[in-house]
């Protein structure tokens, strides 16, 4: 009797882990990028585990990201988006990150950026 309650304990308890690790998270923030070529670093940057989802809208400069926060942080999405050289709402691209942008994509030396 007290073998089935332990293994049926066992068995909640470890199913409650696995659906933790499948949950996912949805989040949106601002990142710079001002064409195609843009968004499509941008969401390569973040094509790694723990995103499920990731679209980058040019017209309003957000990108929403659906996420396991099990997996990867909001923060390291970041620093992701800063390393291929695009600065977010959070964090900005090192000079030596925002020398990777193709020349077209200079965001920061456009006027309505």
């Amino acid at each position: 009797m007290y073998k089935k309650i332990f293994l049926l304990a066992i068995a909640i308890v470890f199913s409650a882990h696995v659906f933790a690790q499948n949950k996912t998270e949805e989040v949106t923030f601002w990142v710079a990028g001002v064409c195609g070529m843009c968004e499509k670093t941008i969401e390569n940057a973040l094509d790694v585990k723990g995103v499920v989802a990731v679209d980058y809208n040019l017209d309003s400069h957000k990108v929403t990201v659906v996420y396991k926060p099990s997996k990867i942080t909001v923060e390291k999405m970041h620093q992701m988006i800063n390393a291929v050289g695009y600065d977010t709402d959070k964090s900005s691209a090192t000079e030596e990150q925002y020398s990777k942008v193709h020349g077209c994509c200079k965001y920061r030396s456009l006027e309505n950026h």
